[in-house]
């Protein structure tokens, strides 16, 4: 274990020797945990090796713990102490020289009393063995909790496509999570919250949540809270709101979440009985109910009723404060005898049920594995687009012309209105250099729109070489962006969103690991602040939303069965026609492994 710093962290020609060195003794077999680190707890083993008094005597528990810092690691296990977490191991990981975050993880998943995982990292420095220890992780039924940070910029600084710019390194890891069940916590507070919340031990059948409370403004800040996250609330039974309108304020509506008024909250019996309702509905798939900690012995409260609740369902429960407060022994204690996590903060308190949520759903949903399809040969542009209009990726009716003129004749004989494109490898965002125009409803503006065309292009990108024009038929739907590619250190991904020229206006996008299946597909989809475009919006008819789920998970097919040749290919826009006309492939661009 090295806490010394100095090995190459500045890029410093000495300390990178050091390093160096380090790596060489690590190949005759030495393990290194650091350098730059902080030392390490075996809370059970009472074996402690990290110079700081205020993480002495952490209490044992089911909870592992892997920082990348060692100064903020102290702190968060001692405030996490404080909340009434128990630690199996932790360990501030530094540099990871050798040993890293993907080592700890496995020996937390092989270790018996180790139920969950928390983490702090900054980057991950071997992505494949991260994924494989978090598959294991996930299969073992251990939740990893993880802060995040160290953002970057570069993946999008280096991509030359759509979907290269859009899938930046956060929103990959981001997809990573999703699939191997990761939750991420916006913060360290987050990162507590959420350890509590899963240190219950039960997990929900499905996403709809419930919350019951005797606050109107608590009330509606949840609803803000639930929409930010897209958080899906349970709709009461006709028979639970029967029920609670009996037991609830006169006046106020039996309704998720439930305001059951200031009067009930001083009654624990009525409220424990609401609760136990709520808890029973059908539609209803983990509860959370306001809840107050005692501090001192003097404070007036009994743990019997909530933890009756508790007893009375099987679904997780939990319990929020409107705002953070200290504890103490006598809160500590309260929580044990409830059986049931405080959560402290409306935000923390709905980030931590849809963590649950997610959680549950990676868990149910299991990890589809990446097969390796044998190499492909390489198929000409022609033969490709018509492997993806064999699996309704079809693209509309074109044409192809040399010069404006013929492009004329050709829009002519194909059928107007057309949609005239420049053919130039100095256009592959053919907006960017007004390369694109539509609705041409007559020869004369076919040609001087590709005359045009053609001069702007030259303006920006003198020499430019202009292969020609794409003459398509105007097909006239919803426009999105369906891209896969290949990500240098997580492998093969796709987005998908609202496309053309709104794909970076308004960067509402999706983004999975392949392969996407079509219950993946419907979750994206349908994550997307633009589908309700889809949806029939304002009396517009609804689109062919299984087209696209069928066009999604085939591109995610085609992809892996040709990577050996393929590196990125993008449809922008792929059109979106009413329920039962399909999609149509208007402007397919690829890129191979040479580009």
């Amino acid at each position: 274990m090295i806490y010394a710093a100095q090995f190459g962290e500045s890029g410093d020609p000495a300390g990178l020797a050091r390093a160096q060195a380090l790596r060489d003794l690590c190949d005759a077999g030495l393990r290194i945990s650091g350098p730059n680190c902080m030392g390490s707890i075996s809370v059970r083993e009472r074996l402690l090796l990290y110079p700081a008094r205020r993480v002495r005597g952490l209490p044992p528990g089911q909870l592992g713990v892997v920082f990348q810092s060692g100064g903020t690691f102290q702190f968060w296990l001692q405030q996490a102490a404080q909340r009434g977490l128990g630690f199996s191991y932790a360990v501030s990981s530094g540099n990871e020289l050798d040993l890293d975050i993907a080592d700890y993880i496995n020996f937390l998943v092989d270790d018996d009393a180790t139920r969950q995982i928390a983490c702090m990292v900054e980057g991950i420095r071997r992505p494949q063995a991260f994924m494989h220890a978090a598959e294991r992780a996930l299969a073992a039924g251990k939740p990893i909790l993880m802060v995040k940070i160290g953002r970057s910029e570069r993946g999008k600084a280096a991509a030359s496509s759509h979907t290269g710019a859009i899938a930046g390194d956060d929103r990959v890891f981001d997809a990573v999570c999703r699939k191997y069940g990761i939750v991420r916590c916006a913060s360290l507070d987050d990162l507590m919250e959420s350890a509590l919340a899963f240190a219950a031990g039960r997990l929900p059948r499905g996403p709809k949540i419930a919350l019951a409370g005797y606050s109107g403004g608590a009330k509606g800040l949840l609803l803000d809270e639930a929409a930010s996250l897209g958080a899906e609330l349970a709709e009461f039974t006709a028979t639970t709101v029967a029920q609670l309108q009996a037991l609830i304020d006169p006046g106020l509506p039996a309704e998720n979440p439930l305001d059951t008024g200031a009067n009930v909250g001083v009654q624990p019996g009525r409220f424990a009985e609401i609760c136990k309702i709520i808890c029973a509905d059908p539609n209803v798939d983990l509860v959370s109910v306001h809840g107050i900690l005692p501090v001192s012995e003097t404070d007036p409260f009994d743990p019997a009723p909530l933890a009756s609740v508790r007893a009375a369902t099987d679904k997780p429960l939990l319990a929020f404060g409107r705002i953070h407060q200290n504890v103490s022994d006598v809160s500590r204690r309260f929580e044990a005898q409830t059986g049931v996590p405080f959560i402290q903060g409306l935000p923390e308190t709905m980030r931590a049920l849809q963590g649950l949520v997610t959680y549950a759903e990676a868990a149910r949903h299991g990890i589809a594995k990446l097969v390796h399809a044998p190499a492909a040969i390489q198929p000409t542009r022609a033969d490709f687009e018509k492997m993806l209009a064999a699996h309704g990726m079809a693209p509309p009716r074109s044409a192809h012309a040399s010069s404006p003129a013929e492009a004329a004749k050709a829009a002519e004989k194909l059928g107007l209105p057309v949609a005239a494109k420049i053919v130039s490898p100095q256009a592959s965002h053919k907006t960017e250099v007004g390369g694109v125009h539509l609705h041409l409803t007559d020869p004369a503006a076919v040609e001087a729109a590709c005359a045009a065309m053609a001069t702007r292009l030259r303006h920006h990108h003198p020499g430019a070489t202009i292969d020609g024009f794409l003459l398509q038929e105007m097909v006239d739907g919803v426009e999105l962006i369906l891209g896969v590619r290949e990500d240098p250190h997580y492998g093969p991904i796709m987005i998908v969103g609202l496309g053309g020229i709104l794909v970076e206006a308004l960067d509402d996008v999706a983004l999975r690991l392949l392969p996407v299946d079509a219950t993946t597909a419907n979750t994206m989809l349908r994550s997307l602040r633009g589908f309700v475009l889809l949806d029939g919006f304002r009396n517009r008819p609804r689109c062919d939303i299984d087209a696209v789920i069928s066009a999604m998970v085939a591109l995610s097919n085609i992809f892996l069965a040709q990577r050996a040749w393929l590196s990125d290919l993008e449809i922008n826009p792929l059109i979106v026609l009413p329920d039962g006309e399909g999609v149509r492939a208007v402007d397919v661009r690829m890129a191979t492994v040479t580009d």
